[in-house]
């Protein structure tokens, strides 16, 4: 039958008449190798969209990363133009310098700039922000400088209070944000709220910029003077921008001009200058 079948069509009607028995048998058949590769390409269409969730992901997170980058310089340029919009009220020469480091040592208020000795920076220059005084530059490398804040056991500022134009000094506590003021006389009129502002005194730091502002005042029996604490304008733990001051005024000496004593050589000029000619 199967010769006669492949070289005659004689059997042509038996086909047609068994085919629509054999046809399921032939679906049922084929139904394993269809599942198979239905689940095949279910399988790899899971996959591609797993593939595909973890790139969106991935990428979305970068674009997140990015997201917070931007903020982040928006808010430093936001900081840098108040540094520079502040600095031409100044009238003072400046340069802007960047916090690098900072002394996490309890009793050492110092931090590092990204600038030093090829910006022309020395030793006991006055740094500020747009908030007021931070501190002096202590130490001075080609590519850095090293900051005493004013809240440094070590350092003190001359201050003026701003209300009553009375002078005094204020000294760091080694309690980051605080000073105190140790000479002011128990009659001295003060008062919580006060403004601190730098005196001028000393000619490290210019006149009339922001310290501090009274917080506390107490007086114990017996004692002489008022304990007296101050809260510095800068708070230290949001320094982030620094400007390095060169006063435009000459300094104001701690020794009255009267009470020094001529040298010879300006003796001599003296009496060159008022000989008839």
């Amino acid at each position: 039958m199967i010769i006669v079948d492949y070289r005659t069509d004689k059997l042509g009607y038996i086909r047609s008449y068994l085919s629509p028995i054999v046809h399921p048998i032939i679906k049922l058949v084929d139904t394993p190798s269809q599942i198979s590769q239905w689940v095949s390409s279910l399988l790899q269409s899971s996959s591609d969209i797993l593939e595909e969730n973890i790139a969106i992901k991935r990428d979305s997170t970068l674009l997140r990363a990015k997201l917070l980058k931007y903020e982040a310089l928006e808010k430093e340029n936001t900081r840098l133009r108040a540094v520079l919009a502040s600095s031409f009220e100044l009238g003072e020469q400046f340069i802007v310098a960047s916090l690098i480091n900072v002394n996490l040592d309890p009793n050492s208020h110092r931090i590092i700039a990204d600038k030093g000795s090829r910006f022309n920076l020395f030793k006991g220059q006055a740094v500020i922000n747009t908030k007021g005084i931070i501190g002096q530059i202590t130490r001075v490398l080609p590519f850095s400088s090293e900051v005493m804040l004013i809240t440094d056991l070590n350092h003190a500022i001359p201050i003026e209070i701003n209300r009553t134009g009375l002078r005094t000094i204020a000294v760091g506590t080694g309690v980051f944000n605080q000073l105190t003021l140790p000479y002011l006389p128990r009659n001295t009129d003060i008062k919580p709220g006060d403004l601190l502002t730098t005196s001028g005194l000393g000619g490290r730091y210019p006149k009339g910029y922001p310290v501090a502002t009274i917080s506390t005042l107490s007086t114990s029996p017996g004692q002489a003077f008022i304990e007296a604490r101050a809260q510095t304008a800068v708070q230290t733990e949001h320094i982030h921008e620094l400007l390095m001051v060169w006063s435009d005024k000459q300094p104001i000496p701690l020794i009255p001009v009267l009470e020094q004593q001529p040298t010879k050589a300006s003796i001599n000029q003296t009496e060159t200058a008022t000989e008839p000619e």
